[in-house]
């Protein structure tokens, strides 16, 4: 007999955990959460860390298009130092691509793009990061679009579109809501150390 409300409890939760899911918005298309991590510095802060959104259908690991957060908070507070950083690490990777930096003054907030793809692939990846300050000013926080392009099946034309298109979204994409992503999940992680240290707390309280 206990079979029913437990059924009814777990569609509750599941339909709880729909109704949560995390979405970001991004050139007229709706991304929902479908992965999130985060390293772990020595001293037990927040290290790097991640949180990927793909389309419906769509998952990390197949994908046509992605959004994604990140975090890093060991990288310096530069964001014009940081894609400069970027494309050269993408001239590393495939000598052949090449990247375009943009810098906003007023915001200190810096984008970079770039078209690389691996030896022997017929895939193209295009990239469009924008890089800010973190809000406690601890590292930097960046925002990724993605998207995979088979070979053939767009022009040159079309990419440079594809690319002030994606660019110009970009920057007009608030960089906050990923901010304050992080700033919620380091909230509860040093909540987290804090209930477990408390009972160290304590006695060394008692010791004194």
């Amino acid at each position: 007999m206990r079979l029913l409300p437990v059924a009814v409890a777990m569609l509750a939760c599941v339909a709880l955990a729909h109704a949560e899911a995390l979405t970001v918005d991004f050139a007229g298309q709706r991304y929902t959460l479908n992965f999130e991590d985060r390293a772990q510095q020595e001293d037990g802060s927040p290290g790097d860390g991640l949180a990927e959104f793909t389309l419906p259908g769509e998952t990390v690991n197949d994908w046509s298009k992605l959004f994604a957060f990140h975090a890093y908070p060991e990288m310096g507070d530069d964001p014009v130092a940081a894609v400069k950083m970027v494309g050269k690490v993408v001239k590393e990777t495939n000598k052949d691509a090449n990247f375009a930096i943009i810098e906003n003054e007023k915001t200190g907030e810096a984008l970079i793009d770039f078209l690389t793809w691996a030896p022997e692939s017929d895939v193209m990846e295009f990239n469009v990061f924008k890089y800010a300050r973190a809000t406690d000013g601890k590292g930097l926080v960046a925002v990724q679009f993605a998207q995979h392009i088979k070979l053939g099946d767009i022009d040159v034309d079309g990419m440079r579109a594809l690319r002030a298109r994606s660019v110009q979204d970009m920057a007009d994409t608030p960089i906050s809501e990923a901010q304050a992503y992080f700033a919620r999940k380091q909230g509860k992680s040093a909540l987290q150390v804090g209930e477990d240290a408390e009972p160290d707390f304590a006695r060394a309280g008692g010791d004194n």
